[in-house]
């Protein structure tokens, strides 16, 4: 049974319906209530500690939390589950260390909406060459984030409901800008509380159904394991048997039948692994029909060479023989840091970094924290079991799955009713959703607050600022549809390494603009422009000869970068004092 497309029917159509038009509505409820600029891009910097947590947590996990990881896990097993530590522990540190001293700096020593405002006011950047340069990394990077969001909602959309790519990309995105044309920071966060919920339910809800089907932990696990032993006797079975079966299809018809015998038979036990573009159960399909043609006694040639064809097909496969169930299998130490250093990653991401200056009070911190890290954890967990049951569950019902980033979508088609599977498919929906609208918010206060009112406009009414960051939530989604239209587009690449950009460039300088009072304005600009090309430069030219996440390097580079630019001039004295009145007031 193939679960590659879902089964379209009224009750997931209503579900869908219902939920997109309760996003919308927030959106439109808030619109009045957007009075200033600082309602729009920050609600006015009174978010309650639960809201900040899950609204942090939505807007950063996207669709990757609910397709991406689970697909990971389904074919890489437990090595992927490093990624979900780094993420854990960079989060945490996130939340316990840049949390506080932010939102102090941010709304007590400055009263700055935007990363680029904290920083010009941080290192008196009277020259506004550090928000230049923050608000082109920040469009460039969102600009191509936001697009990857859209085409992951348009692929839901086209798989759901069977449309044509190009309408569901547009149906999606109109979803998404309205919200966030209207509603603003506040709309924003609301419907991230509510994707944030949604998401956990699906993420919890699946895993245990999954789970009961199965028949338990051990079941789930002697199956992965068969299928692990499996996938290491068709690798053996390429260098020998499989060559054999070639040379006896010409002299031995009847002995290369009982050779395709033997290879279904361990074929049987591993039917979630791919072979080219056909699948373990494919593939079985296919010499079945071999085994009733050699049968016959009588055959073309065209019958013999499409059955070499298949039987090629599994002998040219890669495959990478590892137990899915250890943490250790087939993977070196640059391996293990490099999907821990994820983490670094969230100290530079803007659209999270906002969520801590728009809390309420330094004094919600702590319960945010909580709330946010047991929401992380309990959703990480739920999309790496998924992953791993996937395995046990598609062998044990003899199911096909080509994707295996559809391993969530198949599992809710198949396990619920239409109204409940309507409910876990709108939690990517909702994932995709509060990911890209967070990062439209902030590309749109980058050019309502960062150019037009502090470079070109310092003048501006709040009434015309409002209206440029709706027109930049306009122009920026315009782009971002435009990159969107090919959802094969190259450009799209860029996606992969945008977290380490961040991460290198701004995180690194974030981190040492709250620590150390010594660093200069100039340090800031090198350790940010360092951080950017060296992601940049290690992705497409070292990385072949040096295999870490670009991160690791790009952050240590900014980071030293930062050091000593910063030892070749003093700090002024004003950012000094600016400095030690936000130790005071964490020190209270």
């Amino acid at each position: 049974m193939s679960l590659e497309h879902i089964t379209l029917n009224l009750p997931i159509l209503i579900t869908f319906a219902c939920y997109a038009l309760l996003m919308l509505s927030i959106g439109f409820y808030f619109f009045n209530q957007n009075t200033t600029s600082g309602d729009y891009f920050l609600g006015n910097k009174k978010m309650g500690p639960v809201i900040s947590a899950l609204s942090a947590g939505a807007s950063d996990m996207s669709g990757w939390l609910l397709m991406g990881l689970p697909g990971a896990l389904y074919v890489s097993g437990l090595i992927e589950f490093y990624i979900a530590i780094g993420l854990s522990i960079g989060a945490l540190f996130n939340w316990l260390f840049v949390a506080k001293r932010l939102r102090i700096y941010t709304g007590v020593v400055s009263n700055s909406l935007t990363i680029p405002d904290y920083l010009e006011t941080r290192f008196s950047d009277d020259r506004h060459i550090l928000r230049f340069l923050c608000a082109i990394i920040i469009l460039i990077f969102f600009t191509f984030y936001i697009s990857s969001g859209l085409v992951g909602g348009a692929k839901l959309f086209e798989a759901t409901f069977g449309l044509k790519y190009h309408y569901a990309l547009s149906i999606g995105t109109i979803i998404i800008v309205i919200y966030t044309f209207f509603g603003g920071y506040k709309a924003v966060c609301w419907t991230d509380l509510i994707q944030g919920l949604l998401m956990l339910f699906a993420l919890l809800i699946v895993p245990i159904v999954m789970l009961y089907h199965i028949g338990g932990i051990k079941e789930a696990f002697n199956l992965i394991q068969n299928s692990d032993q499996s996938k290491e006797i068709i690798i053996s079975m390429q260098k020998i048997d499989i060559p054999q079966t070639l040379d006896l299809l010409k002299n031995n018809p009847k002995e290369a039948n009982k050779k395709i015998q033997e290879i279904i038979e361990i074929l049987n036990n591993a039917k979630d692994l791919k072979f080219g573009d056909k699948t373990a159960i494919e593939i079985t399909k296919l010499l079945q029909d071999a085994q009733a043609i050699l049968s016959k006694g009588q055959y073309t040639p065209q019958e013999i060479h499409s059955i070499k064809e298949t039987l090629l097909l599994l002998q040219d496969s890669k495959i990478q023989p590892h137990s899915r169930l250890s943490m250790f299998s087939n993977i070196s130490l640059l391996g293990i840091l490099s999907a821990l250093a994820w983490g670094l990653g969230y100290f530079g991401q803007p659209h999270i970094l906002v969520r801590f200056m728009s809390i309420r009070s330094i004094k919600d911190i702590p319960l945010a924290t909580s709330i946010g890290i047991l929401w992380m954890v309990a959703g990480l967990l739920g999309a790496c079991f998924i992953g791993l049951l996937g395995i046990a569950y598609i062998n044990k019902f003899n199911l096909s799955l080509n994707d295996p980033e559809k391993i969530f979508i198949a599992m809710s088609q198949i396990l619920f009713n239409p109204w409940i599977c309507g409910i876990l498919l709108s939690a990517i929906l909702a994932a995709i959703m509060s990911t890209a609208s967070s990062q439209l918010l902030v590309s749109s206060s980058t050019i309502a607050q960062d150019f037009y009112h502090k470079i070109f406009k310092k003048e501006a009414s709040e009434k015309s600022i409002m209206l440029m960051s709706r027109m930049g939530v306009l122009f920026v989604s315009l782009i971002a549809f435009l990159i969107s239209t090919n959802k094969d587009s190259s450009v799209l690449s860029i996606v992969a390494y945008a977290w380490a950009g961040f991460g290198a460039s701004f995180g690194s300088v974030i981190l040492f603009s709250l620590f150390w009072s010594r660093m200069t304005r100039m340090g800031a600009i090198a350790g940010m422009i360092t951080g950017a090309l060296v992601v940049i430069l290690h992705k497409n030219f070292f990385k072949a000869h040096f295999p870490i996440y670009e991160m690791i390097p790009a952050f240590i580079c900014a980071s030293i970068a930062i050091i000593l630019v910063s030892y070749l001039q003093k700090p002024r004295e004003g950012t000094k004092k600016a400095f030690e009145t936000m130790l005071n007031e964490v020190e209270r």
